[in-house]
């Protein structure tokens, strides 16, 4: 039989408190990019960073993560898509006519074979 002070019978599962900061790597799964990203946008300023001190005998502080900052830099990112409008049809290409560019190589090349023709018979005579 259960003693007064312990409270086995019942169903209330002990709730978790949620992290107020996380490290790199689940700040990179909570945004869906790769940890190199999370580090870009530290550099550029981007996403704020939490300094906490070391607990080890380096000394070095770590990067954290607020996660109010996480969810204020994806409400900041949000945006909705607007469906582009196709893009006015452009005229067609206006492209020469090779029957008339033919044509015209045609009548220059008649024009030099006549004045070469023209001076043969005049050498001739």
């Amino acid at each position: 039989m259960p003693s007064e002070g312990n409270n086995m019978t019942s169903n209330t599962q002990p709730t978790a408190t949620p992290a107020l900061i996380v490290n790199r790597q689940q700040a990179a799964a909570m945004l869906g990019v790769e940890a190199v990203t999370i580090d870009r946008w530290t550099a550029r300023g981007e996403l704020p960073v939490v300094r906490v001190p070391s607990t080890g005998k380096a000394g070095r502080p770590r990067n954290m993560y607020a996660v109010a900052d996480i969810r204020r830099f994806i409400a900041e990112h949000t945006t909705t898509l607007r469906p582009t409008a196709p893009a006015a049809a452009a005229p067609p290409a206006r492209r020469r006519s090779r029957r008339g560019s033919a044509d015209l190589q045609n009548s220059s090349a008649a024009a030099i074979i006549a004045e070469v023709a023209a001076r043969a018979k005049g050498v001739r005579q």
